[in-house]
C-alpha cells in the first residue's frame, strides 16, 4: 500500500491510500465518492498527474498533482525505513 499526498489546491481531500491500483481510503473528505476508484497510474512520483477510472465508471485524469508518496513498510524493515 502507499499514501499520496497531492498538492493542497483548496479541494476536500488531501490524501489517498492505494492498494492493489485502487484507492482504499481518502482523507480528510470525500471517501464516499473517491474510495473504489481505479488508479491506472503505476510508479507514481511527486508531479505526476493521476490516470483514474472513478467508481461510476468515467476515466480521467485528477486535476491535482501528486506532492509526496510514503510508501508502507513491508515485513521485515524497519518502521519508517522505505518513506519517501
Amino acid at each position: 500500500m502507499q499514501t499520496i499526498h497531492l498538492v493542497d489546491k483548496g479541494q476536500d481531500f488531501l490524501e489517498w491510500d492505494i492498494a492493489d491500483g485502487k484507492v482504499v481510503a481518502c482523507r480528510p473528505f470525500q471517501g464516499w465518492l473517491w474510495e473504489g476508484t481505479e488508479v491506472h497510474s503505476t510508479d507514481i512520483q511527486p508531479g505526476d498527474i493521476l490516470d483514474i477510472t472513478t467508481p461510476r465508471g468515467d476515466r480521467t485524469t485528477l486535476n491535482y498533482p501528486v506532492e509526496r508518496v510514503v510508501r508502507a513498510c513491508t515485513q521485515g524493515k524497519r518502521k519508517g525505513a522505505d518513506r519517501e
